[in-house]
């Protein structure tokens, strides 16, 4: 799953980096192990030593930041701690249901996209120290050209694809399409609904784990859910930046997506495919 272009140029962070994706990479292949006393065996045992290693590199990585005087070092160090958070809830999910391949898939979903995201764009600022100007933020003028700047930057971030071409504009969608929406709060009120064609999900997949995708599972919903929590934290950091409160809450999968067809939205039409955003606010 490593990929050069992932590179900080930071020895030890890059090392490190290597090491949690060949680690994800093992954890998605102990799911096929038929063997469910093996396949429990090797996930708790993966698990904890991902886990234990995490907490190492985040440490090693912040006292790298700080010894740069990092200016986004708080930042960091707060996506850090959400990680930790998650994976701690994901544990217990995990042992609840007595390592269900459902829970096994859901946790290599959201390592999956997490990771990608965190060290294709995160923690590339740490050579690059990039940060949104306030001049930048302040020509951002509406929720839709937020989500939009934001869900392009994203998918170029964790595939290296070129950006796609933006349409506003409606988009009915398929059966086969997923859907994912997530909560809006803050001065505004609303939700955004994520829709991800079969084409989009099925090269996303592909470009982050260097796997053909096989099926539609938990795996696969996880990642959607956690590629659409990011493009939406962002774009919500983006709304705070020119002065709005703005949050999101946790994304969760649509079944029913009858009355969504007629609001304002965007389709990004990329080389891997479509995805499109519609958003309602109060």
């Amino acid at each position: 799953m490593w990929k050069e272009c992932y590179r900080t140029g930071i020895d030890l962070i890059d090392t490190q980096h290597q090491t949690l994706f060949d680690m994800t990479g093992q954890f998605i292949e102990t799911i096929k192990n038929e063997d469910a006393g093996e396949r429990v065996k090797e996930c708790a045992e993966l698990f904890e030593f991902l886990k234990a290693y995490a907490v190492k590199h985040f440490a090693e990585e912040e006292e790298y930041q700080l010894s740069i005087r990092y200016c986004d070092l708080e930042k960091h160090k707060a996506l850090h701690r959400i990680f930790t958070s998650t994976i701690l809830n994901l544990e217990k999910k995990l042992v609840s249901t007595d390592y269900s391949i459902a829970a096994m898939k859901e946790i290599a979903g959201f390592l999956t996209s997490w990771l990608i995201y965190h060290v294709a764009g995160v923690d590339q600022k740490l050579k690059k120290h990039e940060m949104l100007s306030d001049t930048q933020a302040e020509e951002l003028t509406s929720y839709l050209l937020l989500f939009a700047q934001s869900a392009n930057q994203i998918l170029v971030t964790m595939t290296g694809i070129p950006a796609g071409n933006v349409t506003f504009s409606t988009y009915s969608g398929e059966n086969e399409d997923i859907r994912i929406v997530i909560g809006l709060v803050g001065d505004h009120t609303g939700e955004a609904v994520f829709t991800y064609t079969n084409e989009i999900t099925r090269k996303l997949i592909e470009s982050m784990t260097n796997k053909t995708l096989t099926e539609i599972d938990e795996f696969v919903y996880s990642v959607l859910r956690e590629v659409t929590n990011i493009i939406s934290g962002k774009a919500s950091s983006l709304i705070s930046a020119l002065g709005k409160t703005s949050d999101i809450t946790p994304p969760r999968l649509l079944a029913d997506f009858h009355g969504i067809d007629n609001r304002e939205g965007f389709t990004i039409d990329t080389e891997i495919g479509r995805m499109a955003v519609s958003v309602s606010i109060e």
